[in-house]
């Protein structure tokens, strides 16, 4: 019923970065024929909030402008551990609801989170986007699985840097970062790149 999803950061009464959320389900109603605009200006979130505490509100929708909101507070994801997940030629170029082989390699790697390679190129982790440090700058895949809400707007900031990125090019970066719609940048924690496990 509800094929695509946006997951919006809420704090304090305010949809966090929503006009990146905006283009985002713009962009995937006119790829793929959507005849009906869902405006998140317009959407009523409903319930009790707490004051302080950051909520995860996922507005389900369809092609044709039907949509769900859902609530919950926001739990922030431990990164622990981390692999590296050769895939296939899988393809999440929308933000599906269908998530399926997306959370069997997450669940097949046996640590907290992946780094998604294709054809050798470095391409997104299980739930966030890529982020990697030289030391000097912070580099993003350019051809991700999913362009980010969130990578779009440090691109926008000049805080990363869009490059291709290569598997044998991680032994030119000291550290990682994930980062999505929920976590700000500053919040994302910095994963040192001799913990991948190859």
């Amino acid at each position: 019923m509800y094929p695509f999803f946006e997951t919006i950061r809420y704090k304090n009464g305010i949809l966090e970065n929503v006009s990146y959320h905006q283009a985002r389900i713009n962009r995937t109603l006119h790829a793929l024929g959507g005849n009906t605009p869902i405006d998140l200006d317009k959407i009523q979130i409903e319930g009790g909030f707490e004051k302080d505490i950051v909520y995860k509100i996922k507005c389900l929708y369809n092609l044709e402008g039907a949509f769900h909101i859902e609530k919950e507070i926001y739990n922030k994801k431990i990164i622990n551990t981390v692999s590296i997940h050769h895939a296939a030629q899988e393809e999440y170029h929308f933000k599906y609801t269908n998530r399926i082989w997306l959370n069997d390699a997450l669940k097949k790697s046996r640590t907290d989170e992946i780094i998604i390679v294709q054809n050798n190129m470095i391409k997104d982790g299980n739930y966030a986007n890529l982020v990697f440090f030289n030391g000097i700058e912070w580099h993003t895949p350019l051809h991700p699985l999913l362009l980010g809400t969130h990578r779009a707007r440090l691109i926008d900031e000049n805080k990363i840097i869009e490059k291709n990125i290569t598997l044998s090019d991680l032994a030119n970066y000291t550290s990682l970062k994930y980062v999505n719609a929920m976590m700000l940048w500053e919040e994302s924690p910095e994963i040192e790149i001799r913990e991948i496990v190859y």
